[in-house]
């Protein structure tokens, strides 16, 4: 009897071993960038972050396609991926803006929301706790909205932009400058919840922090070194039809500034990456790299850029190349892509296990289901044979 018990244990076991999916790859406290991005998946539904939080990613990615935007976060020390909503009823997020040490992302309103109260999402991915930040006020008689621009590396501030006030004539045209509407720089303190505006500083184009808390905000074909009380320190003049390149434009040293002419942080385009050096640095200035949009830096002489469905690791002394991650091919593509650039100089290349969507897949579901009727069949039938020789044995 006591066999028969444990033969049974032994079965169950296995059957449960069998179909319970394996847990992710272990955390390490080094944070880890994959070589190769997973697809959206359309057998298993990815969990969002307030369900399972899975802790600070690496990498703030979206997924488009002709019916289908989804914003996802892909993990710093494991393959896990969550989906970023902004409310219960699980409507995607748009556009956002991931926390230099990973552990948050920032997302803006719907763009339903009415145009002066619209506010943001501080999301912790640590918790999947989201805090509701509200935005300056403005109005915009074009209907332009509120950008989001960068993210200090101590984690206090961000940068944005809102639509300036419309013109006194009311027209449209005046709302525009070189074809993109004019913006103001604001200053928010996530510390406090407190935004404040510099109408002086505008139109605003693009915006990084430095790893010292200096502030770039292109105004025209400038870069106005800025406070976080809004004093301007300085000027750097940027090359004709270049633009600041995103929030991750401050090398590590703080010596150089990168530029592109791609419009828009986060664009997947191969467009290429200047530099300028900042003021008081002495470095050299190295050569444009040919092709890419920058991600984030290695190092002070090594870059990330975003080309041909791929991120290369390029040498700025010797331009060796390295691709470090590769993205699927797939019918939803990665169209939006941002690195926590403060995680990025530290991190290692992983290699990429199956991916952790916090949500059951339907086959283990299935899996289970026809191992739990084999083992009733079973069961069963033994329970036939045993009553059988009962009978037998009473005759």
């Amino acid at each position: 009897m006591l066999r028969r018990r444990a033969w049974w244990c032994v079965v169950l076991l296995g059957c449960l071993a069998a179909v319970v999916p394996s847990p992710a790859s272990a955390r390490s406290h080094r944070p880890s960038l994959p070589d190769r991005f997973a697809p959206l998946s359309t057998w298993t539904r990815t969990a969002t972050v307030r369900q399972r939080p899975a802790g600070r990613a690496i990498a703030l990615l979206r997924y488009c396609s002709d019916d289908t935007s989804q914003a996802t976060v892909v993990g710093a020390d494991r393959d896990s991926y969550r989906r970023l909503t902004l409310s219960r009823f699980d409507e995607e997020a748009s556009t956002g803006l991931i926390a230099p040490d990973g552990t948050r992302v920032l997302l803006l309103d719907s763009v339903n929301a009415p145009g002066d109260r619209r506010g943001a999402r501080l999301v912790d991915l640590r918790t999947g706790a989201v805090r509701h930040v509200r935005l300056t006020r403005w109005h915009s008689n074009v209907g332009a909205g509120p950008q989001l621009l960068a993210w200090s590396y101590d984690g206090r501030y961000v940068a944005y932009a809102v639509p300036a006030p419309p013109p006194a004539d009311g027209t449209a045209a005046g709302s525009y400058e070189d074809g993109r509407p004019i913006r103001d720089l604001v200053l928010l303190d996530l510390r406090t919840g407190v935004s404040t505006r510099y109408p002086k500083i505008r139109p605003v184009r693009a915006a990084a922090f430095a790893p010292d808390g200096r502030l770039a905000a292109q105004v025209r074909q400038q870069a106005l070194l800025v406070t976080t009380h809004g004093v301007v320190r300085g000027r750097i003049a940027l090359p004709a039809g270049q633009e600041l390149a995103g929030p991750a434009a401050w090398s590590p040293d703080g010596a150089l500034l990168a530029t592109t002419a791609a419009t828009g942080a986060g664009s997947t385009s191969a467009v290429g990456v200047g530099f300028v050096r900042a003021p008081g640095a002495h470095r050299p200035v190295p050569e444009p790299v040919a092709a890419g949009s920058l991600l984030g830096w290695r190092g002070a002489d090594r870059v990330l850029v975003a080309r041909d469905l791929r991120i290369d690791e390029v040498s700025l002394t010797d331009r060796r190349i390295r691709t470090a991650n590769r993205w699927p091919v797939h019918d939803a593509p990665i169209c939006d892509l941002h690195l926590a650039i403060g995680l990025v100089r530290q991190a290692t290349i992983r290699s990429a296990t199956e991916p952790d969507r916090g949500a059951t897949p339907l086959w283990p579901l299935a899996a289970a289901g026809a191992v739990a009727l084999a083992l009733a069949v079973l069961a069963t039938v033994l329970l036939l044979r045993r009553r059988r020789r009962l009978l037998r044995s009473r005759r």
